[in-house]
């Protein structure tokens, strides 16, 4: 019973990795012509639109939730699906997904040194062995992105473009320490899963009122829109994928899968999105292969 369970859970986090390339590639096509900040606002109302129904129905009366997990998974949300989101999302505009999918898988590197400090995770020999795949990977894939500078960028741009998925790999990585606070309260994945994309979607809204930028309902209108649409379904296919995964085996099956989602996204790319968008090289997908290789090392070693 146990070999069909993770079966299942290999079919979901590869469906989970290819939906997930599949959003960040849709944003790149949205925001092509589209605003950031649309895309953000959109993917994040998806996500609601879709998890919070089913979690109400699946789990209903008892959600699991304690005052001390609601505060974990909102924080969580604020980090990883609004901040890390966020930034995911601007880097995409500036230098692409192809790009900013393996810096961004980064983020297991920090989750690990996090773990170790906060959490009193041990750290092995191989765990340093993928912490060195993943520098090496991201450090040239970075090294890449600077020399290769087709709209001619002013250097600040352009480094400010290679800084920001480094951000959200910080933010991503901070996400599994405070849901780990929510799953010692024994609350559900995906109730901890609902509470973090409300949180998230309610902290952007705050943000955009305050900055007097709510748009209306034109934001759902035109190609950008449809783009943006797809995404979010994409992404929220994506979260589904990967937590009910998650609920069925163990993290060093599921995750391992999820990340190559990076793989997919350099693949995707050069199969489908045009050099204006994506200029994605034999390197690229190379070092984004070091780097996945990388996040397989430590992940499975945890």
């Amino acid at each position: 019973m146990a070999e069909i369970s993770h079966l299942l859970a290999i079919g979901l986090a590869v469906g989970a990795a290819v939906s997930s390339a599949t959003s960040n590639l849709s944003v790149r096509k949205g925001t092509d012509d589209g605003r950031t900040e649309d895309a953000i606002l959109v993917v994040a109302l998806v996500n609601v639109a879709v998890l919070l129904p089913v979690v109400a129905v699946r789990y209903y009366p008892d959600y699991g939730l304690t005052w001390l997990s609601l505060g974990s998974f909102a924080v969580a949300g604020v980090l990883g699906t609004l901040i890390g989101r966020a930034l995911n999302f601007v880097s995409i505009d500036k230098i692409g997904a192809s790009r900013t999918a393996p810096i961004i898988a980064s983020w297991a590197l920090i989750s690990t040194v996090l773990g170790v400090i906060f959490l009193g995770e041990t750290f092995s020999a191989v765990h340093g062995v993928g912490i060195l795949l993943v520098v090496g990977g991201v450090a040239v894939i970075a090294w890449m992105t600077s020399n290769d500078n087709p709209e001619d960028l002013p250097r600040r741009e352009l480094l400010l473009g290679i800084l920001i998925p480094f951000g959200a790999a910080v933010a991503v990585g901070w996400e599994p320490i405070f849901a780990n606070v929510g799953f010692d309260e024994g609350t559900p994945p995906m109730v901890g899963l609902a509470v973090k994309s409300v949180a998230a979607t309610l902290g952007f809204a705050l943000y955009l009122w305050w900055d007097d930028a709510l748009p209306d309902r034109s934001v759902f209108r035109g190609t950008s829109a449809r783009w943006f649409v797809f995404a979010g379904l994409t992404n929220t296919l994506f979260l589904l994928g990967y937590y009910v995964a998650l609920s069925i085996a163990p993290v060093n099956i599921v995750s391992p899968i999820v990340v190559t989602n990076t793989l997919f996204v350099v693949v995707l790319a050069a199969l489908f999105m045009p050099d204006r968008l994506e200029r994605v090289s034999w390197r690229l997908i190379a070092a984004a292969g070091v780097v996945v290789t990388g996040v397989v090392l430590i992940t499975t070693s945890g």
